[in-house]
């Protein structure tokens, strides 16, 4: 755990952050490509010597991991590598083909480094990238594991360096320091975590062999690539068409992390229906943010996640089926759901401590294999979310910073660990929502993962998913 305290070094990995560097076996890669496309005069002087003042608040991002054994037991732990200077790597994009995907091109670019042995015992858990991609114009991406880093750590990460690159090119703080100051606060409602025991990881296999017996139903594909690998597609609606999803919503009271769950499994039945396919059992894990949970204590990478199942009838009705995620998600957080996966996941960890790391790698990629997680959502979340009147809105405070302006922002998980056939992330940037849908090559092609996020995005726009009455707030 690490104290929230900058620039606090870890002493040891959190049971989650530990499975994610286990489970770097034998092709997962546990990587994210965070960052964003901006227009201006870019100074890489100045950005690189923002990098390196900015990673000192950071100082797992400058780290190898380390092992210790302890009274027969190994033990992970973070230790800073003095030979590791940040470095902003310089290159540029050549983009031959227009109708390419963006994403797909910058993949490829980079395939060197993201597909490089990212064994953190051996190397620092980040890259940090300029590419070129035309006059004035940059991406700028850190490649960060999983183990170091989730995608808040991120956002506060950027949030930092753009304010030091901006005190380096003007002299003085951007105009929206104070709001930055402002959104790194979380509101806790702290909860006292015991140490984890076996009982409390029991409700993993219970669930596993729900998910083994009901075989929760997913689209149809005929995806046959043997090798791991993903297909990737980037949607980014209008501010006009983002208006109305938050107008729909906020009429409705309904948070749009219900609103994404109701629309995948609402998705996922269209789709089948198609092909001729009954509905069955709809199991949908959703990503939770657990920062502020534990109260002062945290870890690098806050993630944990709630499960929600529904049965055929329960997407009967739109509105209905709305009401019922509702429903189901305010019981998950209840009953500590989010809690007791960090807990299982320390007490599984925890238990493989005496065996040599060879085994305690195959076990870790063995347990992310199972097939627990049919579709995962990833809500990001607002960007950097603006406040007015005491409020946060959908548009985005940091857009700028020492004459650069901010166009988009990427998140690209590649090669997780876990065996996730589907990967639904959204997040709004400067007033407009971005969907991004991942998908295995085992199971889709690259065509039908276009077609169903075409799909999912035509029922987010259509449908009127709806909430009880007196409405539900976020826990």
């Amino acid at each position: 755990m690490v104290d929230t305290k900058a620039g606090t070094l870890p002493r040891e990995l959190d049971g989650l952050s530990e499975i994610m560097v286990l489970s770097n076996y034998p092709d997962a890669k546990n990587i994210m490509l965070f960052g964003f496309d901006v227009k201006g005069p870019l100074d890489i002087g100045a950005m690189n010597s923002a990098l390196n003042e900015v990673i000192e608040s950071f100082p797992q991002f400058a780290c190898r991991v380390e092992e210790k054994r302890v009274s027969g037991k190994w033990y992970m732990s973070w230790s800073r590598d003095p030979d590791f200077r940040p470095d902003l790597r310089v290159s540029h994009l050549e983009k031959s083909d227009p109708s390419t995907p963006f994403q797909r091109s910058l993949l490829r670019h980079l395939r060197q480094s993201i597909e490089k042995e990212w064994d953190l015992l051996r190397v620092a858990p980040t890259e940090f990238h300029a590419i070129r991609v035309g006059d004035d114009q940059h991406t700028l991406l850190a490649l960060v594991h999983h183990a170091a880093a989730d995608g808040f750590t991120l956002s506060l990460f950027f949030q930092d360096l753009l304010a030091c690159y901006h005190r380096a090119i003007t002299g003085g703080n951007p105009e929206w320091a104070e709001q930055a100051a402002y959104s790194a606060r979380v509101k806790n409602h702290p909860i006292e975590l015991k140490p984890g025991k076996w009982r409390d990881a029991l409700f993993l296999v219970r669930d596993y062999v729900r998910v083994r017996t009901n075989k929760p139903s997913i689209p149809r594909g005929s995806g046959r690539d043997p090798g791991p690998g993903n297909h990737y597609v980037k949607c980014v609606l209008s501010r006009e068409e983002t208006s109305g999803i938050v107008s729909k919503q906020s009429a409705a009271r309904m948070p749009f992390m219900d609103v994404l769950v109701a629309a995948l499994g609402t998705a996922v039945d269209e789709w089948n229906a198609n092909l001729n396919i009954p509905r069955g059992v709809i199991s949908i894990c959703v990503t939770v943010q657990m920062r502020g949970r534990f109260g002062n204590v945290e870890a690098p990478s806050n993630s944990s996640s709630v499960v929600m199942k529904f049965a055929p009838g329960e997407r009967a009705n739109p509105e209905e089926f709305g009401q019922r995620v509702s429903e189901k998600r305010i019981e998950q957080f209840d009953s500590l759901y989010d809690a007791r996966v960090v807990k299982a996941t320390e007490t599984l960890g925890d238990s493989m401590r005496r065996l040599p790391l060879p085994f305690r790698q195959r076990i870790a990629h063995s347990l992310c294999h199972m097939p627990l997680i049919p579709m995962l959502i990833a809500p990001f979340g607002l960007m950097w979310p603006e406040i007015k009147d005491g409020r946060r809105t959908g548009d985005s405070f940091l857009t700028g910073a020492g004459g650069l302006d901010l166009t988009e922002f990427h998140a690209i998980p590649y090669k997780l660990g876990y065996h996730c056939p589907l990967i639904l992330g959204a997040y709004t940037f400067r007033g407009r929502l971005n969907l991004q849908l991942m998908s295995l090559v085992t199971h889709y092609t690259s065509s039908e993962t276009e077609r169903f996020m075409d799909l999912l995005v035509k029922v987010i726009l259509d449908r009127p998913f709806g909430a009880p009455a007196n409405g539900f707030a976020l826990p």
